[in-house]
């Protein structure tokens, strides 16, 4: 897979410098928000707070400062993968872009399947039905994917504004909820109890807790914007700073939203990939608005269309990285000659996501096929179990990698080397019991064993595709 040097991407020719610090936190906020992590976690009730809560400290707080550190230090193109490449060495570089990569492709689809949900609601509640239907969730998913390829190869110049865009359309809805929960609370009472017995969880405590590996993940990402390191202007500074921001932002959807869902809506009322809508379009009626579940559903789709775009982006840009360091094949070094963006990665992101894709959705086990809302279960929880593994090098790589002869302006975390270490055990403790709770399947799974197939055979098969590019990748370099 050898190219001509003169078609790869050099570091001495840059990419186009495109984002600033609002950029960055408009990158960062549609990265990382979903609002579906909040119907998701809501349908196990109040306890569902704590949870969210637990997440924001147990793994929140450690990745923004393991972000914030070492992104002041290394803003190099690539992000988490550069900095395990640093301390690891070549291999455990590439598994960490790999993983960053590949998991990806699952969360594409996955987050697409959500917005195609959202979207129906658009043409009135008659149309509902079509989200269950497999043939309009593959055309969503499909379409929405390739526009998605077309407007990373032009680059961040124009697909900074589907960002922004998809960002506002994510603090709409997150404000219409949590100011609905608070008139629906003044109004008619809450339709849940957060008496502090409530609070913790007692029925199906299993499935419950198992909740909480989603939580840590709708809190990931905030990695996001170094991956794009060269394209940010004063990178030590603004990536930091847009971090912050972004955490801030999210910490308070995700938490009082969450509480605003369970105040407006009993959890049993709701569904995974429209309970924000239902919620929203709920109050809106009782208080004399009348349903806003077209506005909101279109709102949705919007956030995770642009969700979509910015990970395309930065997941593009990892696999840049890796061809350049010849951990993958190098052709995913070149750089567009007029857009200066990894055309090839990009492309080749988008045919592989649409394979997965439709694998998931069509593959049969043991006489059983995979319904649309198992479909979208089993690509979560592969986004979780794929992506986890380079959060284990990232809270190392935090202890590892020097914290001298760097730049004299790089941000410093309070506790010197001790608390640097505190950082890493929480945060690593935080990302290793996500990992073994993604096992646990969802509540309501009619066939366990074609979850559970789909879950580990899917997961082996990708990390030996992976293995079998690096050697051979390794073997073809000079």
């Amino acid at each position: 897979m050898g190219a001509d040097a003169s078609q790869l991407a050099s570091r001495d020719q840059p990419f186009i410098t495109a984002l600033g610090l609002w950029d960055v936190v408009g990158m960062n906020v549609v990265g990382v928000v979903g609002l579906r992590w909040i119907a998701r976690g809501a349908r196990v009730g109040a306890p569902s707070v704590t949870l969210w809560l637990l997440a924001c400290v147990a793994f929140f707080l450690p990745l923004a400062a393991a972000v914030i550190h070492l992104s002041s230090r290394y803003p190099d193109q690539g992000g988490l993968y550069a900095w395990a490449r640093r301390t690891f060495g070549p291999f455990h570089g590439f598994i960490c872009a790999w993983c960053l990569w590949v998991n990806n492709l699952f969360y594409f689809p996955s987050l697409l399947l959500f917005a195609a949900a959202n979207a129906v609601l658009v043409f009135g509640d008659r149309y509902q039905q079509m989200a269950d239907s497999r043939w309009y969730s593959v055309a969503f998913v499909l379409i929405a994917l390739w526009i998605c390829v077309a407007l990373n190869v032009v680059g961040l110049t124009a697909g900074k504004w589907l960002q922004n865009a998809g960002s506002v359309a994510t603090w709409i809805p997150a404000a219409l909820l949590i100011g609905f929960g608070a008139v629906a609370c003044a109004t008619f009472g809450s339709a849940t109890s957060f008496a502090p017995a409530a609070l913790v969880p007692r029925e199906d405590v299993w499935t419950t807790v198992s909740l909480w590996s989603a939580m840590c993940f709708a809190f990931s990402g905030f990695e996001l914007s170094s991956f794009v390191g060269q394209e940010v202007r004063d990178p030590r500074r603004t990536i930091p700073r847009g971090v912050l921001i972004a955490g801030a932002v999210v910490v308070v959807i995700y938490v009082v939203g969450s509480a605003s869902v369970l105040v407006a809506v009993p959890a049993s009322a709701l569904q995974e990939r429209s309970g924000i809508v239902d919620a929203i379009n709920l109050v809106s009626a009782r208080i004399g608005l009348g349903g806003m579940g077209a506005l909101m559903g279109a709102l949705l789709a919007l956030g995770s269309f642009a969700g979509t775009s910015s990970w395309f982006a930065g997941s593009g840009r990892v696999q840049f990285a890796a061809g350049e360091d010849r951990v993958l094949p190098a052709s995913f070094g070149r750089l567009h000659p007029t857009f200066r963006t990894p055309h090839v990665a990009l492309v080749v992101q988008g045919l592989v996501a649409s394979a997965i894709f439709l694998t998931s959705v069509f593959l049969t086990i043991s006489g059983s096929q995979t319904t649309v809302q198992e479909a979208y279960d089993i690509m979560v929880n592969l986004t979780i179990l794929i992506y986890f593994v380079p959060y284990l090098y990232l809270f190392i790589a935090l202890v590892r990698l020097p914290t001298t002869d760097v730049a004299p302006d790089a941000v410093r975390l309070p506790g010197g080397r001790r608390g640097l270490w505190a950082v890493a055990a929480v945060g690593f403790a935080a990302t290793a019991i996500s990992l073994a709770l993604v096992f646990v399947p969802p509540a309501g799974t009619a066939n366990v064993l074609n979850y559970e197939a789909n879950l580990v055979g899917q997961a082996l098969i990708i990390m030996l595709v992976g293995l079998v590019l690096f050697w051979n990748a390794q073997r073809q370099s000079p």
